[in-house]
């Protein structure tokens, strides 16, 4: 009778063993990571000895198209044609809107 008693112990036990177990370990704070450098990407056209950067062309479409009425934040995906021997650079904006600004 004392091996059934011992034996009736430990599965009384075993549930709260296998119940102690399943908790969720203690979350830590984790510590916040580095920020990554910023990407800075600069795109120049050289021609005819004058110099232009493609990112201010690019925000100069972006505040065009924003004059003709529309949201930038709707900007999804900007394509910029740099013509420097006609001094215009035309832009395509998601597919549709389109029109140029001056170099």
């Amino acid at each position: 009778m004392a091996k059934s008693a011992k034996a009736a112990t430990a599965q009384a036990n075993e549930p709260q063993v296998a119940a102690e177990a399943k908790k969720p370990a203690k979350r830590t704070a984790k510590k916040p990571a580095a920020e990554a450098p910023k990407k800075t990407e600069n795109i120049y056209v050289q021609y005819g000895g004058k110099e232009w950067d493609a990112g201010e062309l690019a925000e100069k479409a972006k505040a065009a198209y924003a004059a003709e009425g529309h949201r930038v934040s709707a900007i999804k995906d900007l394509k910029l044609y740099i013509k420097p021997e006609e001094g215009m650079a035309y832009y395509v904006i998601n597919g549709k809107a389109s029109g140029s600004v001056e170099l």
